[in-house]
């Protein structure tokens, strides 16, 4: 079960979005503020919806404060409409910026869809018309007597050979 945060200081629009979430099977946690909340304190959260105008803290520091640590999906949700605003939302790192008043259906469509992506398998490759290096799986694939096949290597003969490859 995915675990979401809903930093908003309106309680009652927080409420509204917790229980559409809900519906969808998350499990959603509400703060109105996150003056007082330590970096660990974001770490168990699979995805943040942040306010961008909340007093004591504003959604811009807050997110400067969580992407020193972490790289979760962010989201704003914010009243702050101007391009400037919205660039400077994703100059600190949100991974998306919802404007209200915004529609429920495309929160958690928004909501779903990066929760998908970050849980893509992430592989990288480096090819060539003969070796593969799958970087993530640390798995080389080879041409061997005309078929492909894995090649089994140590550690070290793995790292040593995808630096020669480079």
């Amino acid at each position: 079960m995915y675990k979401l945060l809903i930093l908003e200081d309106e309680m009652e629009l927080s409420q509204i979005m917790k229980k559409a979430l809900e519906k969808d099977g998350y499990q959603v946690t509400v703060w109105e503020s996150a003056a007082k909340k330590q970096i660990s304190d974001f770490e168990n959260f699979d995805l943040i919806l942040l306010d961008i105008m909340m007093p004591e803290m504003d959604g811009f520091t807050v997110m400067k404060k969580i992407r020193e640590k972490l790289d979760i999906p962010i989201l704003f949700v914010t009243a702050k409409v101007l391009d400037q605003d919205i660039v400077e939302g994703f100059r600190l790192g949100a991974d998306d910026y919802i404007k209200k008043p915004f529609s429920l259906v495309e929160l958690r469509a928004r909501v779903s869809a990066h929760l998908r992506r970050e849980n893509r398998e992430k592989h990288q490759f480096i090819r060539d018309d003969t070796y593969s290096f799958d970087i993530s799986e640390r798995v080389v694939t080879g041409i061997v007597e005309g078929e492909e096949k894995k090649i089994s290597l140590t550690k070290s003969e793995y790292d040593i050979s995808l630096h020669l490859f480079r």
